[in-house]
């Protein structure tokens, strides 16, 4: 969905797109056998060499040895609400600078609201999106149903509204000099920023086990909806480039290693 409404643009859309990729199963492979075999592991450092380690592979997952799968790299083009942003920062920060060892690192680089003026696309919920607490909802274990036609409207209304008034206020304020980081504050967590993130296998099923629900999973997390689109469309990248190792990630509970 993607509106134009009063000199802004409402959208529900978040886009993750794969700019580069390096390494690959048979990488994970070559980095776990170095421990026995040295210099002799060069040789599994190439395509076809996960064919017959799968097994391996699983082993390390499942007892979570996870630093052979720190070899690799993919980059992401993201762009989405800032709100987003926070829920992929916030796991970012609570792994890897309070368990460094786990290797769950990633990197960000934003556009910054300091140095240009930022877009006026903004976020609002699609019409099949649940935001209406349900019964039996908790906040660890939120439980949501759509929201009826007419209440659905009422909010995105609601959210335009502010957006234009927020969007008003800002450029009227960069019009009149005041500094870029200042005049953003006004601009809420509804407002897309473009970025790129990148990250090693490891830290992706790390993120990926705190940012996606599945009831099978060994400890089920309860994400926003919108960072779960994200990390699914992170995912999928993974299991075309990861197969094996993402095959074990979903065999083991999803637990990062």
């Amino acid at each position: 969905m993607r509106t134009e409404a009063g000199g802004i643009t409402l959208t529900d859309e978040i886009t993750v797109r794969l700019i580069q990729q390096c390494g690959g199963d048979h990488i994970t492979v070559a980095a776990a056998k170095v421990s026995t075999t040295g210099e002799e592991a060069l040789a599994l450092a190439s395509p076809g060499a996960q064919e017959g380690n799968a097994g391996l592979i699983n082993y390390l997952t499942a007892h979570r040895h996870g630093t052979p799968a720190e070899h690799g790299l993919m980059t992401f083009f993201v762009h989405a609400p800032a709100f987003v942003w926070w829920e992929w920062v916030r796991h970012r920060v609570g792994w890897a600078l309070d368990c460094p060892d786990l290797g769950s690192d990633m990197s960000f680089n934003l556009e910054s609201g300091r140095y240009r003026k930022l877009e006026p696309v903004f976020w609002v919920p699609s019409r099949d999106r649940k935001m209406v607490p349900d019964k039996g909802h908790k906040s660890a274990r939120p439980r949501f149903r759509a929201a009826n036609p007419g209440h659905h409207a009422a909010a995105v209304a609601r959210m335009a509204q502010g957006y234009r008034a927020a969007w008003s206020a800002y450029s009227a304020m960069v019009a009149d000099s005041v500094a870029n980081e200042v005049a953003r504050a006004v601009l809420g967590f509804g407002v897309y920023y473009s970025g790129w993130v990148s990250c090693n296998p490891r830290s992706l099923m790390s993120f990926l086990s705190l940012r996606t629900h599945d009831p099978a999973a060994r400890f089920p997390s309860f994400p926003q909806a919108e960072i779960e689109t994200a990390a699914r469309a992170a995912e999928e990248v993974f299991a075309r480039h990861w197969p094996v190792q993402h095959a074990a990630f979903v065999r083991n509970g999803r637990v990062g290693p």
